[in-house]
């Protein structure tokens, strides 16, 4: 995904004669789409991290409970 600038479309825009305040609209709105993407990056992110602590305490966990059942079976 290339990233282009706000600052930088409205310029192009501008310069491709569209009106001022066409091109501010539309500025605003690729940096309101790219504001969501960077923050969906982040929750995700975080959601992947929380998971990955969580797996490592099942693993733990299924790991007791084998020893536990192979030490209950070769008594």
């Amino acid at each position: 995904m290339s990233y282009k600038d706000t600052l930088e479309l409205f310029d192009e825009l501008v310069a491709m004669g569209t009106p001022e305040h066409q091109a501010r609209a539309q500025a605003k709105q690729l940096g309101a789409v790219t504001d969501f993407l960077v923050t969906m990056k982040n929750e995700v992110n975080n959601k992947l991290d929380k998971i990955d602590r969580d797996l490592i305490w099942m693993r733990v966990i299924g790991g007791a409970m084998t020893l536990a059942f192979l030490s209950s079976w070769f008594k």
